[in-house]
């Protein structure tokens, strides 16, 4: 060995979140760690190994593959195609996540004068009942997990999924799901629209206080913190700036008179795994300590459920490359093996295509048979936390808690997460992250197979999917249809009480539900509130 190399393997190493690396660990490297107080067995409080005492042993991780492009009939067919190739929920029964395309998630119907060139690409649509319905065709809404990945429009979302249940006399307790109905992270990633920080609040309360009380058991808040990882945050404010708004969110629905076990039980965490295997897991049994411990000290529940962070994961499409894109295969492997190994309850795993174009059926199929293949043939279905007690799983934990916990302090310090969003704070630490990041590839200190080093001369060819290029055309057709056969003076009627109520202080869902059985599109309800509470203006902290 040259003493070039000698100098190389002496260097100080970190993991992303920039937590020091020692060679090896020994039990001394943990301090007289308490068990029971920090770490507990699965299933039991703090919940870091986990929320339930047997792992995967009763059910496996549901398959929720994100999914959702076309008319609402294509996106039911890749729905079914999915469910014929294995994708399932708890016990065996359809689970089917969609995303939402980029106008209906900036609240505009398809054939508003923005939607023109978008509709249907990267996302599905939902602008009616109508469009619901094709949606679901085929499927029983009492057996059937749904999530509707969709934040500001998110609850006018719900509502028409809700009415759609009444018009088919499904029971509005058999619905479950999940609506990420979490606009935070509009402020800072991604460009789709949101109201200002205090009525985007109030919409995001009024929906999880009322579903509390209308339909108990579908999930209704996305303790978000993918979105803001795949925007760069490393792990530590990923899981911090996730938590952090829920403590308001929560407070929120108190002042609207619910109660901590009234509506906690009923968040669900969508979550990201990188590439640093262990840190992954680390953060993540260390968030779930955190989360248990803020619920039980802070908020004083009663109900352990309220206490469990119940997590949807979805690999990393940032680390996803354009360039040898079969190498993502190996990608999402070793995330999806490290999600199990830290025992999340849903998954989705990106396709190796991702990084070009929507996912084709065979890029879909990879993904979804690479969860398959661990389910059945790693042996980890069979223990929970099977790295607990690893000196290092251990040491990483509490090192990403207290890393977390420093965050969360900080947000608190200054008057809670709203104002670190006003202020910029959040927006900066999540831009300094992402810029090191950027960095450490350009300057080949992180290593990215195929894009800095072991690179190929030659392509590897992948046939891109092919849009429906008429999709516009045919919804804004159904648009016109549904307007000319409408009681468009009962809509109106009803809008109208609508924007009253949004003036005031009364709850919107159930307004939603009526225009939406009315024939009211998502894009007119849309903007009403649009009227009412304006549209929050993106500050652009990093260039002042």
């Amino acid at each position: 060995m040259g003493s070039g190399e000698r100098k190389k393997s002496d260097e100080m190493r970190y993991t992303s979140s920039g937590i020091p690396l020692k060679e090896f660990y020994r039990p001394d490297d943990n301090g007289n760690i308490d068990y029971d107080k920090e770490r507990g067995d699965p299933g039991h409080y703090p919940f870091a190994r986990g929320i339930f005492p047997a792992g995967y042993r009763k059910f496996v991780w549901q398959n929720s593959m994100i999914s959702g492009y076309g008319l609402p009939e294509e996106a039911n067919q890749r729905q079914k195609y999915l469910r014929e190739k294995g994708a399932s929920g708890y016990g065996g029964q359809d689970s089917i996540n969609f995303a939402f395309d980029n106008p209906c998630q900036n609240g505009y119907d398809c054939d508003h004068p923005l939607s023109k060139y978008e509709v249907g690409t990267g996302g599905i649509f939902i602008n009616s009942i109508d469009d619901a319905e094709k949606l679901f065709d085929g499927f029983s809404l009492d057996r059937l997990n749904v999530g509707l990945i969709i934040d500001t429009p998110g609850p006018i979302i719900l509502a028409i999924y809700v009415a759609l249940a009444d018009k088919l006399s499904v029971s509005r307790s058999k619905l479950r799901g999940i609506v990420c109905n979490s606009p935070w992270r509009r402020y800072y990633t991604g460009t789709a629209l949101t109201f200002p920080p205090k009525h985007a609040l109030r919409v995001a309360a009024d929906c999880i206080t009322w579903a509390a009380r209308e339909v108990p058991n579908f999930n209704t808040y996305s303790v978000n913190g993918y979105d803001i990882r795949e925007g760069g945050a490393t792990a530590a404010q990923e899981m911090a700036f996730a938590i952090a708004p829920t403590i308001e969110v929560i407070e929120a629905c108190q002042a609207m008179g619910a109660t901590v076990d009234d509506v906690v039980p009923r968040f669900n965490f969508f979550l990201g795994f990188h590439n640093d295997f262990f840190e992954e897991i680390a953060k993540i049994r260390a968030g779930r300590k955190i989360w248990a411990s803020l619920i039980n000290e802070r908020f004083k529940a009663s109900n352990t459920k309220s206490s469990w962070m119940k997590i949807h994961l979805q690999t990393s499409g940032c680390t996803l490359t354009a360039q040898e894109p079969l190498n993502n295969i190996s990608r999402v492997a070793i995330q999806a093996l490290g999600a199990v190994m830290s025992g999340v309850q849903s998954m989705s795993t990106d396709s190796y295509d991702e990084a070009i174009c929507l996912p084709t059926e065979e890029a879909v199929r990879v993904a979804l048979k690479t969860q398959k293949i661990i389910e059945h043939e790693s042996g980890l279905t069979n223990v929970a936390d099977p790295l607990g007690g690893s000196y290092f799983t251990e040491y990483l934990t509490s090192e990403m808690e207290k890393r977390i916990r420093e965050y969360l302090t900080k947000i608190e310090e200054m008057g809670g997460y709203l104002t670190a969003l006003e202020n910029g704070f959040i927006e900066q630490e999540v831009a300094a992250s992402a810029l090191k990041y950027q960095n450490e590839i350009e300057e080949r200190k992180r290593i990215i197979v195929g894009v800095n080093e072991y690179v190929e001369e030659e392509n590897v060819s992948v046939s891109p999917f092919e849009y429906n290029p008429k999709v516009r055309d045919v919804a804004s057709k159904r648009l016109r249809e549904l307007r000319d056969n409408r009681d468009s003076k009962k809509v109106d009627k009803i809008l109208a009480r609508l924007k009253q109520t949004a003036e005031g202080d009364g709850s919107l869902m159930p307004l939603y539900i009526e225009a939406a059985k009315a024939g009211a599109t998502m894009g007119e309800m849309m903007q009403v509130l649009k009227d009412v509470f304006g549209v929050y203006q993106p500050q652009n902290i990093l260039a002042s």
